[in-house]
This record gives structure tokens, C-alpha cells and sequence, in this order.
């Protein structure tokens, strides 16, 4: 038996969502229960709990698993020795005492002020920081598709997640209009200049977007829009289900509130016949449509090889340490989603030497073939010929089966050029909890979760990694504390998501904090987005976990069912999250990412979804949140820092 209290919103529409009875309140302020140390896990982005095989993450079919070795340590995967049990584990969630204190709580204690709710994040849809149409504005949205009157897909069911009426039968509609003789892409821009300020831009809600990324740069030392101070820059995985996929880049001049367009990058289904789009072509007839109105691009291939919205995504920055390095020595890390290569091929990784304010990734201020290479994937893997700066693209060399880089150890400011550079990462083996040498006793295996009936079989480990030139990398090993592998308790935390955010708390690289999301067994997916929790480490390697599944800093609707475990009933999480539950993140929420608002608060950006897989309602799903959380002591300045931004 099982229930989960649930909300559904139709965005972009008038249907007013009921209550939300698991929604939660703040916890008041007060540091979670003494010794509270379950792990974070990330649980896969399923697009298809209905029971089909095709993973949102891109894993195209193939599951997260966890794994072990004799001492319940997780396997590593690779050449590196597991961990063999140094640290103390304090907890079948595999927990470590090093790094804080678990008796008496966290050094840095994360509230929200009263009355402080999350925010529904919305972007500008129209004209783009820089040359206004000539670099586009913010691709097809959600409310795009809502606006059709036959699209009128919503849950209804206050308990069951997969109940719904209404259907989306025109499902490229706003993406592509079908009026004429053939397919055309649909422009949403507004003026030939920025006009975000004058009003003449529509905001709306900003979905389909999730795995943000929220930095703040050298390069951009004062707001493009207005407000005069230096903007938050975020990349957005921009992701339609089964039609596209691209790296949305944006700026907010608010703390993460609202976003103003900047670029579209790296794009899977281009439109060849616009001179904006990466790999122009004038005798192009290619605008990257699905072929009908009804249809998606699940049976279409693009230059990669892969189909739907199986593009690149779990964007990531590293900024190499040393003077005049702003620029040149920004290096930017996408995952190849196509199926043969997601989670068992290398990162793509492009220098972003041509990076500038108005162009954090790549400067496409110009309409010529051939300065948009960036614009698409296909031309930044074959510029066209006449690329007066070429797009390069390697891969890295060392990282195992990354499935993304998690976050980024920020060097001193005055570290020399050549300095390494430390990240954490997230290692996936595919299917590898049944299978090959990391295969585990079933006892250690997920069952199928309750109402999605998924079953995954992937292994995800945090690992540490250096880097001194940003291609290749030294693997340090698994990290311990923050996930079980092989726990199939719904109070522990299996799977780990590939997106963090850390603080330097004491300013001294003394006292590591992480914010991360993590999921288990109860979700069936290794995508990791059941809540948001924090640990803290003194060595990068040994964490404690204080804000765990049972007492998070944010998590996704209250559960109640029986332990995989021991059959018992339990209800997760037990304790009321610090961040309210809002319905568009009632089902998914992960990829949390913070910023500095000043020294004692923090913009924290993530991802949700209002259902828990968009085959189950396309109107609602991947909506980017923001809250201000409020933290115990005063930070430094310059923390957090997510790409080591000098």
C-alpha cells in the first residue's frame, strides 16, 4: 500500500492546482537532528515510468546502478583501489564522521527566512543580450505548447502521479508552424536590440530547462540588462522532450529570480536554413522540425547520431588558476547523450577562447557562414569552411564513465597558471549492479518503485579528479559519506546527481560545504532527483551528510510505503524539508547550484518537475526554480564559486 500526496499545474494555462497536502513548511531555523547522516543519491531522469526503457538523462535505455565490494564499500569502477573503509561510517547510508562533527550538527546551519517560498523561474522570450535578432532569443517554451486549445494534457489524481486527463496530440506546436507547404521554425524575437527594459519582452515560466549552472565571471564585471551590478550567468539544458536539445545561456540581474536570453548553443536539431544557426546552408531545405504537427524527432538522426532530444548536456566550467586566464583558460564540459555514448565515452570539451560578456560561451555576434559554429552541434564538430575562428572539440582523457562534472574546488586567487585544479565527478556503470564484475548479490538490487515500477541497475560514484590543462585528468579515487551504492533502504541515498555547488566555509579550503541532490531505490532511477542535501569534509574525500533524504534542505512530495528494506511501512521524508514543496517540483528535484547574495544568503537555482516523467503530461516538466537560503555564519567573499572564477 501506498500514497503519495500530489499537485499538478498546467503551465502557461488557467487550471489552479489543489492543494498541496505534503508540501511541508520550513523547519523553523533549527540545524537537523544530531548525527543525521543518510546519503544523497541521484536517482536517473526516466522520461518513461510508464514502463518503456528510454531514460531522460539520455541514457537511451540503460540504467544507474550501485555496487560493492566485500567491505560494502562502493566499487570504483576502475584501475583505482575501492575505498576500503578508513573513514567512520556512522550509518547503513554509508555516512562518514570525518569532515564535521555528527553528534553535534553542521558547522553551517541552512535556513529560509519567514514566509521565504520558492519562486517559479521565468526567462524573457524574445530578443537577446547582444544584437537582438540577429543572435535570436529564447527557443520554444512550454507555454508555446500550452497555448495550443487541443494540448489540455493535466494530472487530476491528488494520490497517484500517473493519473491525468486531456492529451497533447499537436505536439510540435509553437515549435514549428505547419501552415504553409512545409515545416517552418518559429522566431521569437522581438526587435532588432535588447528591449527587456522597455517591456516589450513576454516573460514565462522557464521550462523545458533543468541541470542549470549559476556562476558569476570576470568577464562580466556589471549587468548587460540593467541594474548596474555584475549579472549571474547560467547555463540551461534546454531539452523539449523527444524534438531538441540545446545549451541555453542566460544572465539575471535579480539573484536567479528572472533570466534575460543570451545565446543558443550546441544545438542537436538546427535550422540549416537560418543564417543564425550553426551550419548555414542557402540550399538548405533542413529546419530541424519534426515532420508533422503530431510528431517528435524520435525517428529522425542528427549529425551525431543521435535522435530525439539525445543532444549534449550536464554542462559544466572549469576556469584554469593564473593572470589574464579569464578567457583562454575557460574550458567548457558537455555529456554526449547519443546511445552509444552516454556514460561510457569521454566529456566533449571546448576551450571557450572566443568567450566575452555578452557571449559567456562562444561569440556568435555575427550573421556570417560560419561565426556561428558554435550554434549547433554539428558544426562545432565540422566547422564550415570558411570558420574564421574554429570550434574545437576534444574530449577528456582519465575521468571514468563520467556522467558529468559535479563541482568545482576553487584554487587560491593568486594560484600561478599550471596550478591543478580539483573537481568532483559523477561516475556511472551502466546496468552494473547485475552485471559484469561489479554485479551485486540481489539482496543489494532495487526492486521495482512504487508507482513508476522502474527498475535501475546503475552504479553512480562521486569521485575526485585533478586537472592542470583541463583535458586530462588524474582520478583520485571514490569519495566516501556520500552515497551507499548498494543500500536498498528508501532512508538512505544511492544514487548521486552530477551537479553541486560548494563552499569554501571558512575561506581556507579548511572546511569544504556541499549542496547536492540525491535520490535511492524508491525513485527506480539513478537521474538522483528525489532532494537536495548538504555535507560537509575537511579533506575533499571524507564527507558527513547532515541534511539528508529524512531531513532535506528540499525534496519532492512526502511518500508513504512499504521499505524495500525490511517491508515496514515508512514515510519519507520524516522530517518537513527546510524549503517548502511546491507542486512544479513535486515529483523531481535536482541539480541545485548556488550564488553569493551577500555574506549570509544565497540564490540556490534547481530543477523540478511537476510530474515524473514527461510522457505522463508534456505541459508540465523541467521548470528551473530559485529560493534564498539563509546560512549560519558569514561567508567569504567570492563563496561560492563554481567554476573557480578569479
Amino acid at each position: 500500500m501506498q500514497n503519495r500526496t500530489w499537485a499538478g499545474l498546467l503551465l502557461g494555462a488557467s487550471l489552479v492546482a489543489p492543494a498541496l497536502v505534503s508540501a511541508g513548511c520550513s523547519d523553523g531555523g533549527n540545524a537537523p537532528p544530531a548525527g543525521a547522516t543518510g546519503q544523497d543519491g541521484a536517482a536517473a531522469e526516466t522520461d518513461a515510468a510508464d514502463g518503456s526503457t528510454r531514460q531522460g538523462d539520455g541514457a537511451s535505455g540503460n540504467t544507474d546502478t550501485g555496487a560493492s565490494d566485500a567491505t560494502n564499500n562502493p566499487v570504483d569502477g576502475g584501475s583505482h583501489p575501492t575505498d576500503s573503509g578508513s573513514h567512520a561510517d556512522s550509518g547503513s547510508d554509508g555516512s562518514s564522521t570525518e569532515g564535521g562533527d555528527a553528534a553535534t550538527g553542521p558547522v553551517l546551519v541552512t535556513t529560509v527566512a519567514p514566509g521565504t517560498t520558492p519562486v517559479a523561474v521565468t526567462i524573457n522570450q524574445g530578443t537577446a543580450i547582444g544584437e537582438g535578432k540577429a543572435n535570436g532569443a529564447t527557443p520554444f517554451v512550454l507555454t508555446n505548447l500550452a497555448a495550443d486549445s487541443n494540448n489540455t494534457e493535466t494530472i487530476q489524481s491528488a494520490t497517484d502521479p500517473f493519473a491525468r486527463s486531456g492529451n497533447v496530440p499537436d505536439t510540435a506546436y509553437g515549435f514549428c508552424d505547419y501552415s504553409g507547404a512545409t515545416p517552418t521554425r518559429v522566431s521569437y524575437a522581438t526587435g532588432a536590440k535588447f528591449e527587456a527594459d522597455a517591456g516589450s519582452d513576454k516573460m514565462v515560466p522557464m521550462a523545458p530547462f533543468y541541470f542549470p549552472l549559476t556562476y558569476t565571471s570576470t568577464l562580466t564585471p556589471s549587468g548587460n540588462a540593467f541594474g548596474g551590478k555584475a549579472p549571474i550567468i547560467g547555463l540551461f539544458d534546454w531539452r523539449p522532450k523527444d524534438i531538441d536539445e540545446a545549451l541555453v545561456v542566460a544572465e539575471s540581474d535579480d539573484d536567479g529570480q528572472t533570466w534575460y536570453f543570451m545565446q543558443t548553443v550546441l544545438e542537436l536539431f538546427p535550422d540549416y536554413t537560418n543564417p543564425i544557426s550553426g551550419g548555414y546552408d542557402s540550399t538548405s531545405t533542413n529546419t530541424g522540425c519534426p515532420p508533422t504537427l503530431q510528431g517528435t524527432n524520435a525517428n529522425t538522426t542528427a549529425v551525431n547520431g543521435s535522435t530525439a532530444d539525445d543532444g549534449w548536456g550536464h554542462a559544466a566550467i572549469i576556469q584554469l588558476p593564473g593572470t589574464n586566464n579569464a578567457a583562454t583558460g575557460q574550458f567548457l564540459y558537455m555529456l554526449d547523450r547519443a546511445p552509444n555514448a552516454v556514460d561510457v565515452s569521454p566529456l566533449h570539451v571546448i576551450n571557450l577562447a572566443h568567450a566575452s560578456n555578452k557571449f559567456p560561451i562562444w561569440n556568435t555576434n555575427n550573421t556570417a557562414a560560419g561565426a556561428n559554429d558554435i550554434k549547433s552541434i554539428s558544426s562545432a564538430l565540422n566547422n564550415t569552411a570558411d570558420a574564421g575562428a574554429p570550434v574545437v572539440v576534444q574530449n577528456t582523457n582519465g575521468l571514468l564513465d563520467p556522467d558529468g562534472i559535479m563541482a568545482v574546488f576553487p584554487t587560491a586567487s593568486g594560484a600561478a597558471a599550471g596550478s591543478p585544479v580539483t573537481v568532483l565527478y559523477v561516475q556511472k556503470i551502466l546496468n552494473g549492479d547485475d552485471t559484469g564484475s561489479t554485479a551485486m548479490p540481489t539482496s543489494q538490487q532495487c526492486t521495482a518503485a512504487p508507482f513508476s515500477g522502474k527498475t535501475n541497475h546503475d552504479i553512480s560514484n562521486v569521485r575526485l579528479a585533478t586537472t592542470t590543462d583541463g583535458i586530462n585528468f588524474t582520478d583520485l579515487g571514490v569519495v566516501a559519506g556520500l552515497n551507499d551504492p548498494t543500500t536498498v533502504d528508501y532512508n538512505g541515498t544511492r544514487w548521486i546527481s552530477p551537479r553541486a555547488t560548494l563552499l569554501d566555509i571558512h575561506g581556507d579550503g579548511s572546511l569544504w560545504g556541499l549542496y547536492f541532490a540525491g535520490g535511492n531505490c524508491l525513485d527506480g532511477d539513478s537521474d538522483a532527483f528525489h532532494y537536495i542535501g548538504y555535507a560537509e569534509s575537511s579533506d575533499k574525500m571524507h564527507w558527513t551528510v547532515y541534511y539528508d533524504v529524512n531531513h532535506p534542505i528540499a525534496s519532492i512530495n512526502t511518500i508513504t510505503t512499504a521499505n524495500q528494506s525490511d517491508g515496514k511501512m515508512v514515510t519519507i521524508p520524516a522530517q518537513a524539508p527546510v524549503v517548502a514543496t511546491q507542486y512544479w517540483f513535486a515529483e523531481r528535484l535536482y541539480a541545485p547550484t548556488a550564488t553569493r547574495i551577500d555574506a549570509t544568503h544565497l540564490s540556490l537555482t534547481f530543477a523540478g518537475y511537476g510530474v515524473q516523467t514527461p510522457n505522463k503530461d508534456l505541459l508540465d516538466y523541467r521548470q528551473i526554480g530559485n529560493v534564498e537560503l539563509t546560512v549560519s555564519q558569514a561567508l567569504p567573499d567570492g563563496v561560492p564559486n563554481n567554476i573557480n572564477a578569479h
